[in-house]
Formats: structure tokens, sequence, C-alpha cells
């Protein structure tokens, strides 16, 4: 982190933040000088990137493989109308810089995984996970740790949200407040269950100013405890978290894999496993789009056959006479849900991890 003294230009764009007692050009210059990288340039992602890049973040790198869609922006305002096709880091680095034209903006068009969430991760001096599903939360999490990389967390379920501060150094982690991995597919994602957009913003914000204060010093950061906020009555509860004695540390990402959602290279996995890479989907397969009719305008895989999630529970057997489905949706929650359901019934169907952002990812 940089002490270098405030040129006149940066003294001027920030002068009102400046201004506040405990806070002063010594954590301008603090914020000037840090690296940050934000997993998601969606619902939290945008509040967070907004709010960093005018408050003065010197490099902020982003980490998404999506891009834009109509239905994305009534809450992810980073957006427009006239990105909608483009990637989501491209749209938000264009932007951030028109916000704020001194900032070195990196970004990443990639999906967070095992293989490169360490090297992503690494040069940053903190990660903010704006991320939707578990996979990623817990990957990043788990780097995190090993890194000795504080993490600051947030999620948003209905009308609530979540906040914390996690750092292996000062006390708890992810896996600390919550042990163990939720099933895929076991809790729903925005796309079910639907998201306020005024939501994000109350939980991005108060991302946005955890990572403030840990990069400054200012205040007192959410470190062993877990912010909880409920939109319909307008509370906050803070509540304490511990660590868990007898909990192993994380120092090893290939030992956690099926925490992250990575399947088994098998050459008949899409027969025999449920959860199947691209990489091991076999030759042959057909491939099933569950998602919704505005997520699917913006790109499917080629091949692939639309059957959006409600229909296909209510008629499994618009697929039932092949031997080889897998399905995708978004990031693998509706996906694995729809796959275990769809098993009960005695047919034979594997879910993609990752789903069409993983997908998105590959080199095409």
């Amino acid at each position: 982190m940089s002490g270098n003294a405030l040129d006149p230009a940066e003294t001027a764009r920030y002068a009102r933040q400046i201004r506040l007692t405990g806070f002063g050009p010594q954590a301008q210059s603090a914020l000037l000088g840090s690296h940050v990288i934000v997993i998601g340039a969606g619902g939290l992602g945008a509040p967070v990137l907004t709010y960093l890049a005018a408050a003065g973040l010197g490099r902020i790198s982003i980490v998404d493989p999506d891009t834009v869609e109509l239905s994305n922006l009534h809450r992810q305002f980073i957006h427009s109308e006239a990105r909608v096709g483009h990637r989501k880091v491209d749209s938000a680095k264009e932007r951030m810089s028109e916000l704020n034209s001194s900032l070195d903006i990196i970004t990443h068009p990639v999906l967070l995984t095992p293989d490169n969430a360490l090297e992503l991760i690494g040069p940053a001096d903190i990660v903010i996970d704006g991320s939707d599903n578990f996979a990623t939360r817990y990957l990043a999490n788990d780097a995190c740790e090993i890194l000795e990389k504080p993490l600051v967390w947030g999620t948003i379920l209905g009308f609530d949200g979540q906040v914390a501060v996690f750092d292996t150094t000062q006390g708890v982690t992810l896996r600390d407040l919550y042990p163990v991995v939720p099933a895929p597919g076991s809790v729903p994602d925005c796309a079910t269950a639907g998201v306020l957009g005024a939501l994000c913003g109350s939980i991005g914000a108060a991302m946005a100013m955890e990572t403030i204060k840990v990069l400054t010093g200012i205040g007192t950061p959410l470190y062993n405890s877990v912010a909880i906020h409920s939109s319909l009555d307008t509370s906050w509860e803070t509540i304490p978290v511990g660590r868990i004695p007898q909990r192993e540390p994380i120092a090893d990402l290939d030992r956690h894999l099926g925490d992250y959602g990575d399947g088994v290279v098998d050459e008949s996995a899409a027969q025999t496993d449920p959860t199947l890479t691209w990489a091991t989907v076999a030759p042959g397969t057909r491939l099933v789009d569950i998602r919704e009719m505005d997520e699917v305008a913006g790109g499917m895989v080629p091949g692939a056959h639309h059957v959006p999630m409600d229909e296909l529970l209510a008629d499994p057997g618009r697929i039932a006479d092949h031997d080889a489905v897998a399905l995708y949706c978004r990031s693998g929650m509706r996906s694995a849900r729809a796959c275990v359901a769809l098993r009960a019934q005695g047919i034979k169907v594997s879910s993609i991890s990752g789903g069409y952002l993983a997908y998105l990812s590959q080199p095409h």
C-alpha cells in the first residue's frame, strides 16, 4: 500500500472523504496504493465496483465470465442497455473508467476455478466475493485462507442479506460460519427466487465500506461476526462467529474439489456421474439448457436444446427417451436440483458443474 503524498488532482477529487475526521490524506493514499480483486460484476459487484472506483482504489481486478443480459439491468446498474450481450468485465471497466479514468482496471473474463484461484487472488491486497453460487464462495474463501488474504463476503436471499469479513489471520472464515457446504441446487438462486435491486445496493455498499475499513484501518471491520440485514423491516443485526476448534486449516485446494463442484474425469461420466464438467461430457450427450427465456436470449451452448426447468420437471418425458442427457443452467445450482428430482424418477440425467458461466470461461 502506498504512502505517497497526494497530488493536487487527487486532493481535489477526494476532498470530501479526505476531510473526514480519522480518514485524511493518509487513508486516501492507502486506497490509491491498494489492489482489490472483485469476484463477480453482477448484483453485488455492481455497487461494490462503482463505490470503490469512486473512492479511489488504485488497482481493481474483476473476475466474471458472464455477459450482460436485459434481466440484469434492474439491479446491475454498472451496465446499460447499450452493453447487453457484452462481457460484464468489459462493460464494468468502461463504466468505471468513465467515473474515474485514473484507475488501473484489470479484467479476467473467466470463472474462478481451483486451477486459477491462487494465481488470480495472489497479487491482491484484499478479495471481495460478489458471486452467486456456493462453489465459488467456498473456493474464494479457501484460496484466501491459503494465501492469508482478507475476504469481504456478502450474500442475498429473498429480502435479506448478510455481510462479513473473513480473515484466517484475524479469526474465522466462511467455513466457521457455514461448516457444511450446501448440497448443489439445495438453495435457490436469484433466477428462481428473485431479487430486488435495492437490496443488492444495500449489501454491496456495506461490502464496499468494509473493504475501505480494512484497507485504511479506520473503524472496526466485521471480523469474527456476520451482519444480517432484513430489508422489509430495515433492521441490521450483528452476530458473533467463533472459530471451530477442531476444524483443520485449508492448506490445499485439491483436497476440497468436491466443494467446488469439480467432476471426476471419466469417459462414461455422462451415464454414471450426476455431476459433470464441460470436459467430461461424453460425445453424443444431449445438452439441455434449463434457464429461463430471458437468460437464453443472451446466448446458448451450440447444439443445446432449451427446456425451462419448470417445464422439464412438469414433463420429464421430454428427455426420458435419451440415454445420455446433461442439464446446465447459469452456474450449476438449478441443474443440480433438477438432476436430483429427475433421477428420483429413474431418469438418467447429469448436471454440468459451473453451467453456462463455466462454458463461457473456456477458449472458443
